[in-house]
């Protein structure tokens, strides 16, 4: 619809063209009077009631050239009848002269406003494009459009695109006066017998995208007016395999009568075969009589591989103050479901650049379910910042701005502040949302449920706060996750249920085999023990597994079987 537009001053219909001839609708009353009392009517000056499907209103403020309103019109005009559009902000007497109320009618003195039949303008009141001020003069008033009433002059009979054909048609009365409800003017012309104009259909939007395994997308297609007939249009796959949207083949769409939208669902069955991105293309075609094919004629879907969704979470850094002088503390939270023994993790900290921690602490204790653990510099406020304090120790907490600051367990780093083996520079530190690493307290975002080894990602997780701010000792985070499990490395996978796996590598399709028939969990975990696929089976020792939507790597699986947990390393190259 939007590429109509454009067409609204390459026609110009004059006065002079059709006098005596022909007649079309045009403006018979334009009210803008004091707050929302404003008005439009439109007059048929034929001698048959004219069916106003196809006939629309537009509003174009300021001297824009899009319109902010399109206002479908409906019903039909008697023989030199009127169509009375009304403010519904409007003075309630007033409005009791209204045929319907619309908010194309929010016009002020400087708007232009449009009568279109089809694609055609075919009389308007102000100029498209061009914003006047106050308003336009009409006749003697030089603002004319603004805070009067216009009253087109008896013997106008048809409208007119060119405005300034238009401006010595009128009668100019006071604010708040009105004739609406009739207008005297030619009776019984004939309805000037205009080109027909088909019908536009486009795409509507003209692009869509998909991320995940299975699901569905709506592809929209929509006419640029109203049509009194049904109307067809075929969408055909122009390009990409039909396969990865249910071996989709050419629909055949039909507008019904008074209709302007239609939907097709398109169903997505596999688009992730080789964990590529996938583009198909889509376009109109074969359009039946009365409709034209429209600009936005091509449709396209890109479809992007399975992001495996992370459900568990680990501890994280909620807290990190690098206030003044020795006021830096750090806060650790606990989201899960179970409380964590904090032995074998450990805070490190990466000064001045270096790829090599500088200090370590060890920390140690029970961390409770939606607890929080604060460490706080041995020199910092002992009024206001040591009191929240778990333990004191300057190992961890002697960090400027521009030091990196990690989180381990075991040999994995789980969350980190900073880039290891980068210095930002001592007066700057790392950029972070509103603010950045140095003099400055941040606060992880409420819905952070894990910690991450990428800045990239961990930069835009913080609430930025000035310094010295302090809310350690509470974290406001999700609560009851599932712990993720962490493997640091091949000694962790254990095989004392799994007699063999095979082929090991693979391409995603394997096989774990027993050693004994069981009732089987099965849970396939990345690298950082996200859970990426899960499966149950009853009685087996078999389990057939197919999972090449997943990226190359080294996976996990865990097997619950027989009262045992065995884990197996599985490698998935392409």
């Amino acid at each position: 619809m939007k590429k109509i537009y454009a067409l609204l001053l390459l026609t110009t219909v004059t006065f002079s063209l059709y006098a005596g001839f022909c007649s079309t609708l045009f403006f018979s009353e334009y009210m803008k009077g004091s707050s929302n009392n404003k008005a439009l009517e439109i007059y048929n000056p034929t001698g048959s009631a004219v069916n106003l499907n196809g006939y629309r209103v537009l509003l174009f403020p300021n001297g824009n050239t899009n319109p902010s309103v399109n206002f479908i019109l409906s019903g039909t005009i008697p023989a030199n009848g009127v169509y009375v559009i009304m403010n519904s902000q409007a003075d309630s007497l007033l409005k009791l002269l209204a045929d319907t109320l619309s908010g194309v009618t929010a016009f002020t003195g400087n708007d232009a406003v449009a009568l279109i039949h089809g694609v055609d303008t075919i009389d308007i009141i102000g100029q498209v494009g061009v914003n006047p001020g106050t308003g336009w003069a009409v006749d003697t008033f030089a603002t004319g459009t603004s805070n009067h009433t216009l009253i087109r002059k008896p013997n106008v009979a048809l409208g007119t695109s060119d405005w300034l054909l238009s401006t010595s048609q009128w009668i100019v009365l006071p604010l708040d006066s009105n004739q609406l409800g009739s207008h005297t003017g030619p009776t019984n012309q004939t309805l000037c017998n205009t080109t027909a104009y088909d019908t536009l259909v486009s795409f509507s939007p003209v692009s869509a995208a998909f991320s995940g395994l299975n699901g569905s997308v709506n592809m929209d297609l929509a006419l640029n007016s109203i049509h009194a007939n049904a109307l067809t249009i075929d969408v055909e796959l122009l390009s990409g395999n039909a396969s990865w949207i249910n071996n989709y083949s050419t629909q055949s769409i039909s507008f019904s009568a008074n209709t302007v939208f239609k939907s097709i669902a398109l169903t997505i069955t596999n688009d992730t075969t080789g964990q590529q991105t996938h583009v198909l293309t889509f376009r109109l075609t074969n359009a039946g009589v009365g409709l034209k094919i429209g600009a936005d004629s091509i449709f396209t879907l890109t479809l992007t591989p399975f992001a495996a969704v992370d459900t568990c979470g680990s501890l994280f850094f909620s807290e990190y103050v690098e206030g003044s002088s020795s006021n830096k503390a750090l806060e650790i939270y606990n989201p899960t479901n179970t409380a964590i023994d904090m032995n074998g993790y450990k805070v490190q900290v990466y000064a001045n650049g270096s790829s090599a921690a500088g200090n370590t602490f060890n920390l140690s204790g029970i961390l409770p379910v939606g607890g929080t653990y604060v460490i706080v510099n041995p020199q910092a406020d002992s009024v206001n910042l040591k009191p929240l304090a778990d333990t004191i120790t300057g190992s961890p907490t002697a960090f400027n701005g521009n030091d990196a600051v990690a989180l381990v367990n075991g040999t994995d780093t789980i969350d980190v502040i900073g880039i290891i083996g980068n210095d930002p520079g001592a007066s700057i530190g790392w950029t972070v949302g509103s603010g950045t690493t140095k003099d400055h307290t941040l606060v992880r975002n409420s819905t952070v449920k894990s910690g991450t080894k990428s800045w990239a990602v961990s930069a835009t997780q913080w609430n930025v706060f000035g310094i010295d701010t302090f809310y350690l000792g509470a974290h406001t985070g999700p609560t009851n996750i599932t712990p993720c499990v962490i493997y640091s490395g091949i000694n962790h996978v254990e095989t004392n249920n799994v007699a063999r796996v095979y082929p090991n590598p693979n391409n995603g399709k394997f096989v774990i085999e027993l050693n004994t028939v069981a009732n089987v969990e099965m849970n396939l975990y990345d690298m950082t023990g996200r859970v990426v696929y899960s499966t149950k089976q009853n009685s087996t020792n078999i389990i057939n597994m197919d999972v090449n939507n997943l990226n190359s790597g080294i996976y996990i699986a865990e097997i619950k079987a027989d009262n045992k947990v065995s884990r197996s390393r599985i490698s998935i190259q392409y």
